[in-house]
């Protein structure tokens, strides 16, 4: 990835201090567990729009707040944690017994924890008119 600075404004004497902006650093904490993922379809709920890229993190623990991705029913979901969710999650041995099937479960178990959605990249002009 190329590296530049740029300016607005005047120069100050301060520019030769100028802070080099790396995206990679900014956004990623932790290459191994980050996704990138293009939403489709609208969430204005969640301030997620169509197309919108959304960087998500594997290795963090959701906390309440969160906006998540979680499969439910095969698909990737996206979804603001509340402190239920993670007690079902984090309790994940107590979901499925020897004597109850996960079907039987309340709707809201039968989702799994993929990731917490820790940026959204969006194109601020989608087309010019010339």
């Amino acid at each position: 990835m190329r590296r530049f600075n740029t300016t607005t404004g005047f120069p100050t004497p301060a520019a030769e201090k100028a802070h080099v902006l790396d995206l990679n650093e900014l956004i990623i904490r932790n290459h191994a567990s980050t996704y990138f993922f293009r939403a489709s379809g609208d969430c204005p709920e969640l301030g997620i729009g169509n197309n919108d890229i959304l960087v998500v993190d594997r290795s963090l623990n959701p906390v309440e707040g969160d906006v998540a991705i979680v499969i439910k029913d095969n698909t990737l979901r996206l979804k603001e944690i509340t402190s239920s969710d993670i007690a079902s999650w984090v309790n994940e041995n107590t979901k499925t017994t020897s004597t109850q099937e996960k079907s039987d479960l309340p709707q809201e178990w039968q989702e799994d924890f993929f990731g917490v959605v820790t940026w959204i990249i969006r194109k601020v002009k989608i087309k010019r008119i010339s």
